[in-house]
């Protein structure tokens, strides 16, 4: 690793200095900012995964014993405590199951970085676990970002979305859940403009 990344890694988060290697940095490139996800989106993941967990504990639960313990029979009777054990034990094993995507969830929404540079973006994002997606955008390509906030809770906890608007046939980048939009997406702009400046159209 050369000095002047070694400098620039420095500045970084420890998620936004293990994904920094993935992209490419000159030795005369500038890191102006590196963007993480917003925290509130970990809020919504973990709501999501406990609830749908506690639900099918509950559908199963209910389902094997029922409201009134009157739940599962089998015929005469006879087999209704293994039914039960069954239908519950996949019930637990159906809210593992939740449990662990939420899990999984949470690594990949942290593994998510956008580096702004005064030459380009960069976003490392991860898909899936074994599935990596690499952006790189040249920062004169860009021509506009647009900052989108809909509804309550993007206003009080100062997240929203970010669509950089681009030159010619180039796909739009969009970045969700970005902390203070409105100051990120200036700085992206700060850096087309001095990059025009620098190099021209």
């Amino acid at each position: 690793m050369s000095r002047h990344r070694a400098e620039a890694s420095a500045r970084l988060s420890p998620i936004g200095r293990r994904l920094f290697r993935f992209i490419e940095f000159d030795d005369d490139e500038e890191l102006l900012a590196e963007i993480r996800k917003h925290p509130i989106g970990l809020v919504f993941i973990v709501v999501t995964g406990v609830f749908i967990a506690v639900v099918l504990l509950i559908a199963t639960m209910l389902l094997a014993f029922g409201l009134n313990g009157s739940g599962l029979e089998f015929g005469d009777g006879g087999g209704s405590g293994t039914l039960r054990a069954i239908v519950v034990s996949l019930g637990v094993i159906l809210a593992v199951f939740a449990i662990v995507a939420m899990i999984i969830s949470i690594i990949l929404y942290r593994s998510s970085v956008v580096y702004v540079t005064n030459e380009k973006l960069a976003e490392v994002v991860y898909v899936s676990l074994f599935n990596r997606r690499i952006m790189q955008l040249g920062i004169g390509n860009v021509e506009d970002v647009t900052v989108i906030q809909k509804g309550i809770l993007p206003h009080i906890f100062n997240y929203g979305n970010l669509i950089v608007e681009t030159a010619g046939e180039i796909a739009n980048p969009a970045f969700t859940f970005v902390p203070h939009p409105h100051e990120n997406s200036q700085i992206i702009i700060e850096a087309h403009e001095e990059y025009v400046k620098k190099y021209g159209n």
